[in-house]
């Protein structure tokens, strides 16, 4: 008995070690798949591909917050507009089957606004004696929409704050639209007055029921746009932020974390020199450096800001197609997954779309800035319309859970077309997600302690492999 009671605990242990179990999540054009679950496969002690992803769970790197998308006044519109189960839907999918735990909400009205408005129009108003969320559109708009999708949260959210432009009696060119460079006054009272209204905007959030846990310190610093905007240079951003915000918000609000820059990654290494390297009166208060995607993947210049400045985290906080029409666009999912994935092994930290809903013209936008986002909704018929983007976002969100750490991956073969990046979750599994852009399918093995699983990715595909460690 006791012969036998031993051969099978070998027994077990063998197929626990050489047999073990690999879940596969997959989506891919030309196919059914979206976040579909397909067979598990399994490790084994042989090698079957010559092309290789290799993990080493032993080589860890940085922890991620997550990933999630923009609360906007146009968003909101459009989900107001759908009856009450359509609403829970769309909230449902993002923030309960995709996982999303990190979201943006601009401060003042943005481009996705039906028209610019600001929470304190009265000239001159230093004090903000008469800043009210009533001023705005905000109690009627996002701040329902906010508060529904953190009914279905059951964990952190972090939610930050980003402002397109201050109101118009606080700017050069007396308008919220345009900028002039500097956008603000050049007046010690008007960028008081400014940082105080960053602060007011928190405790009026809060005192909704919604915590902010960030803000960047202006969307699109040196971007002279049509819409909302402020103009910045490096050492002005460098300046409000030591004279002025964080001095406010240390003071009123010390937990709230404060974003540089919030722009393109073509310059974002160069901001993050000329603050973080040259003003220690500015960089003291900067907690993490913010960028978007427009100016595309560079993510050679994000690498270098954790190399040179570690001590900060770097979070992607925008990205959409613009402009748009509307249609089902795989390659705006497949562009999705790439950033991600080479933002995440650049050292983000998460990675934020833009709109999280709108209608199928790409708005409403009041200055016809129109753009995609992963779910569109139809405005005659209200019908829901999940893009490939909603599927590519989800592959990557649903399982790279926050608290997740990165570690090591390597595509072995750079010759096949795939990008990878690999995970250690809060139970302890490992995920590793598999981007195959190419129009041919791609085949490998993943390598995990010694151990090999064959892998063959459909053209046009990605996959998400979750498996113990």
């Amino acid at each position: 008995m006791k012969f036998f009671l031993i051969s099978f605990i070998f027994a077990f242990l063998f197929f626990s070690i050489y047999s073990q179990v690999i879940h596969v999540t997959q989506t891919a054009k030309n196919t059914d798949d979206r976040l579909t679950p397909k067979p598990d496969i399994y490790f084994q002690d042989k090698k079957i591909n010559e092309n290789e992803i290799i993990i080493d769970q032993n080589q860890i790197y940085q922890t991620i917050y997550g990933f999630g998308g923009a609360f906007t006044e146009a968003c909101a519109v459009n989900w107001i507009k759908l009856n009450s189960t359509l609403r829970h839907q769309i909230l449902y999918e993002y923030f309960h089957n995709l996982h999303y735990r990190v979201g943006r909400v601009h401060i003042n009205s943005c481009d996705f606004c039906e028209s610019s408005y600001s929470f304190d129009n009265i000239p001159n108003d230093y004090e903000l004696k008469n800043f009210s969320l009533r001023n705005g559109h905000d109690l009627y708009t996002v701040i329902p929409l906010i508060k529904q999708a953190l009914e279905i949260v059951d964990d952190e959210f972090r939610l930050f704050g980003s402002p397109w432009s201050p109101p118009f009696w606080m700017k050069q060119n007396q308008n919220m639209n345009t900028s002039t460079t500097p956008g603000l006054i050049n007046s010690p009272q008007i960028h008081q007055s400014w940082a105080l209204y960053f602060s007011k905007w928190i405790s009026a959030y809060e005192e909704q029921g919604i915590p902010i846990w960030g803000i960047t310190i202006q969307n699109e610093p040196a971007n002279d746009a049509l819409w909302e905007s402020c103009c910045y240079t490096v050492d002005e951003e460098a300046d409000f932020l030591a004279n002025y915000l964080g001095p406010q918000l240390k003071k009123d609000h010390p937990d709230v974390k404060i974003m540089m820059y919030d722009y393109n990654k073509d310059h974002v290494y160069d901001w993050a020199q000329g603050i973080l390297g040259n003003r220690p009166d500015a960089s003291k208060y900067v907690d993490g450096v913010a960028f978007h995607w427009y100016s595309g993947s560079e993510f050679g210049n994000v690498e270098k800001i954790h190399d040179e400045f570690p001590g900060y985290f770097l979070l992607a906080t925008e990205a959409c197609v613009c402009p748009y029409t509307f249609a089902y666009d795989w390659a705006t999912g497949e562009s999705y997954a790439f950033d991600i994935l080479g933002d995440l092994n650049s050292w983000a930290v998460g990675w934020v779309d833009w709109n999280l809903c709108l209608d199928t013209h790409g708005g409403p936008n009041h200055l016809n800035n129109f753009c995609g986002s992963p779910i569109m909704i139809d405005p005659d018929t209200h019908q829901i319309i999940y893009q490939p983007a909603f599927y590519y976002m989800g592959q990557i969100s649903k399982f790279v859970l926050p608290g997740s750490r990165r570690i090591y991956s390597y595509v072995l073969n750079q010759n096949i077309d795939i990008v990878s990046s690999a995970f250690i979750s809060p139970t302890g599994d490992i995920v590793l997600v598999v981007l195959n852009q190419s129009y041919e399918e791609q085949s490998f093995d993943i390598v995990f302690n010694q151990r090999y699983a064959n892998v063959t990715l459909p053209e046009n595909s990605i996959a998400t492999f979750v498996f113990e460690n």
